[in-house]
């Protein structure tokens, strides 16, 4: 009889025989694929691959432009992810289907059942950003899709219901309060001497980093990977920042001036406090990153800790918690209530391909006004009742 080696035992056994923690790839290959997981584009039906390779590759200048000619990489990953976990679900529960064209496995009762998995587990907003996702991808896959195909009913009637399952409204701020915070952290940090020198490092890095998203709201990933040289740059004595296409949402460059206000501040963090950070803590080895935005442990600071921080910061000092990507939403509507006259240029600080992305803060910052003066109007109201009334008494 042949004996079986530890690699064909099952991982709970093989954990319980060596006493040994099982490896990343035993664990990856213990877990089964769920509607979470993306097919990979490598297990695409053959059609949809072919389709999707052809339509990413280089454009010759004789081809017919389709649509994702002007994508983002960001934006072919998205579409590509969303797309293959509608492949997956597809995989799990019809796998007859995906011998059809793309097309026609959109069929009413098909995605009605993809709905119903995704409304278990998913928020409204999430469900609606899949669904938008697959949309994108069929307009590479099935460019003559009907208007009134099931696919486009779903996703405009996600459209016209989801809604965020947070009142983001109730949270927002205006700028000049998030402004006000990164410099009372950076005055601390300046200020305070009974903290240590890594303490100060730290409060005056997230102080400058939140005066920064103020001043220029980009999106997180292009805030978090800033690099001294390449996004941050300095030409005759200025600095600059500079997004190169390939790194934005619209596919577009995107450069703008250092804010002279921050100027100071930059300064001081490159030369007294970013130097400190680098070093790590005790015993760490220096890793010599160019990041802009550099750990406690010397490394480059990764979005994921970069956003829970600034979420951390803003709701223990303001009440209300704020991830960087909602400094977007406090530039809009700080825009559009202060000054409303340039709301139409709002969607060139935000990156926005067009003014119509930006259009919703105005009309939100609209209705906070209308609110607002008609709760003042009522206040005036009832404070003259009032005092008609007194007068009436005596």
């Amino acid at each position: 009889m042949t004996s079986k080696g530890p690699s064909a035992l099952p991982l709970a056994l093989i954990t319980k025989i060596t006493k040994a923690k099982p490896t990343k790839a035993q664990l990856a290959s213990s877990k089964l694929p769920t509607v979470k997981t993306p097919l990979p584009l490598a297990e695409w039906p053959a059609f949809d691959r072919t389709a999707w390779l052809k339509a990413k590759a280089p454009a010759d200048i004789f081809d017919n432009p389709h649509r994702g000619n002007d994508w983002a990489p960001a934006s072919w990953r998205k579409a590509e992810v969303g797309y293959g976990r509608w492949l997956r679900w597809l995989t799990l529960h019809y796998p007859d289907q995906l011998a059809l064209p793309p097309a026609e496995r959109l069929t009413e009762g098909l995605l009605r059942g993809w709905h119903a998995t995704l409304a278990a587990t998913l928020a409204p907003m999430s469900q609606l950003s899949l669904v938008e996702d697959v949309t994108r991808a069929m307009s590479i896959l099935a460019p003559k899709l009907k208007p009134s195909s099931p696919l486009t009913r779903m996703h405009a009637n996600l459209r016209a219901s989801a809604a965020p399952s947070r009142n983001k409204r109730e949270r927002l701020v205006m700028a000049d309060v998030l402004r006000d915070l990164g410099r009372d952290m950076m005055t601390e940090a300046l200020t305070i001497n009974s903290w240590s020198d890594r303490r100060r490092a730290v409060a005056f890095r997230d102080g400058l980093a939140i005066s920064l998203l103020v001043y220029r709201p980009f999106r997180l990933k292009n805030f978090a990977s800033l690099r001294i040289g390449h996004e941050l740059v300095q030409s005759a004595g200025k600095w600059h920042l500079v997004l190169p296409r390939e790194d934005t949402k619209n596919n577009r460059p995107h450069e703008a001036r250092f804010p002279k206000a921050l100027l100071g501040d930059l300064a001081t963090y490159l030369d007294r406090f970013r130097p400190i950070l680098l070093a790590g803590e005790a015993g760490c080895t220096p890793s010599g990153t160019d990041a802009l935005w550099v750990s406690e442990t010397g490394s480059a600071w990764e979005s994921g800790a970069h956003s829970r921080r600034i979420a951390n910061i803003t709701e223990a000092r303001l009440n209300r918690r704020i991830p960087p990507h909602w400094f977007r939403d406090v530039a809009a509507t700080t825009i559009a209530v202060e000054a409303p006259r340039n709301i139409a240029d709002a969607h060139l600080v935000l990156g926005h391909a067009t003014p119509q992305t930006t259009q919703k803060h105005y009309i939100q910052a609209e209705t906070l006004q209308a609110g607002a003066k008609f709760q003042a109007a009522m206040l005036e109201r009832l404070t003259e009742n009032h005092t008609l009334s007194t007068k009436e008494a005596k």
